[in-house]
């Protein structure tokens, strides 16, 4: 079993300096994924280097430590190219504005991200504090920055599966995966459904109606109340256009409590069952499967976030209660709870 652990920064400020470094998304995750010798816990968040002087300064090296109160310390730092690859790869994945890649150089007022940060740790040696630090040189003078915050562990999102049937895992946590674009998104599942050909759709796929997803049913992962609904978005033709304009396309928003928002988007059309301020129970209908927003093809977008507003929110990572896999088994073999991988089918 895995367990999902999420760690809140609570004082994460300091002083107006000439390089001020945050730690964001206001959430650190820690996921419990277990080991083949040694249990293990993961810590998963980003560190962001914003130059508020008035002149470029060169970025020198970053370091970040987690301490815990037995004195244990697990770190990292990156410096030369190697840190210049974290900063390129944050631009690439749009996880921050782009400025000057294959340059430690910050000039006034640009931004530069360590991001999707991933730390394996032995199980209960995840420490009490995180402290970033950084040396940067700005004309003949170096100097040097740090962030400590303090951490505290609350209880993580734990729902349903938001479906009946199988369904193939198209995508998920992955550190690849493409929905880290997006902080929101950055724990979203993609899921769709497969047939006896091994093709998401049937005749040429030329249609909305040729996918076996489309049209399907969408279910509550769990009990809340909903805070926004949009059904009017057209939908897209699968394979030739995806809605760039509006990519969350016809979407619910459920407030399923302790601040955490379940996101339900690229829904058909008119398809949506409740309104805003309809209680909701688990497992209950709310809509069906489209291909609308930032789609190729019809398929159930589903994330967790800490806002009802994705612009403002931060991901919360999703742990699915009694559900059955069958990626490596002739026949599907119960999970009383977990993440899922891609490239799963998974039915509840």
């Amino acid at each position: 079993m895995r367990v999902l652990l999420l760690i809140f920064l609570l004082s994460a400020t300091v002083s107006a300096q000439d390089l001020e470094i945050l730690a964001r998304p206001d959430a650190i995750h820690v996921e419990n994924i277990g080991g083949n010798i040694v249990p293990m816990e993961r810590v998963f968040f980003h560190v962001i280097l914003h130059n508020r002087s008035q002149a470029p300064m060169d970025i020198e090296w970053v370091r970040f430590d987690i301490v815990n109160s037995r004195g244990v310390v697990f770190s990292g730092q990156y410096s030369g190219p190697a840190l210049i690859d974290l900063f390129d790869s944050a631009i690439d994945r749009r996880r921050i504005e782009p400025t000057a890649k294959e340059s430690l150089v910050l000039q006034p007022g640009e931004r530069k991200a360590i991001s999707d940060i991933f730390l394996d740790f032995p199980m209960g040696f995840i420490g009490e504090a995180l402290l970033v630090q950084a040396q940067y040189k700005s004309g003949d003078k170096s100097d040097f920055q740090k962030l400590s915050t303090e951490l505290r562990r609350v209880p993580g999102f734990s729902g349903r599966l938001p479906f009946d049937g199988i369904w193939y895992v198209a995508n998920e946590h992955g550190y690849l995966d493409s929905h880290k674009r997006f902080a929101a998104e950055a724990f979203a599942y993609d899921f769709i459904q497969i047939g006896a050909n091994g093709r998401s759709f049937q005749r040429d796929g030329a249609r909305n109606e040729d996918y076996l997803a489309y049209g399907k049913k969408v279910l509550a992962a769990k009990d809340g109340t909903v805070v926004f609904v949009r059904s009017d978005i057209i939908e897209n033709i699968p394979g030739q256009s995806t809605n760039v304009n509006t990519p969350t396309g016809n979407v619910v928003i459920i407030d399923h409590g302790n601040s955490q928002y379940g996101y339900y988007g690229r829904l058909r059309p008119n398809s949506i069952e409740v309104r805003v301020g309809n209680r909701v129970r688990t497992g209950e209908p709310i809509a069906e499967v489209g291909n609308s927003g930032d789609s190729f093809e019809p398929h159930l977008h589903f994330h967790v976030m800490n806002n009802p507003d994705p612009a403002q929110a931060d991901g919360v990572p999703v742990v699915f209660e009694r559900w059955k896999a069958q990626s490596y088994s002739r026949f599907p073999v119960e999970r009383q709870q977990g993440v899922l991988s891609r490239g799963e089918f998974v039915q509840p």
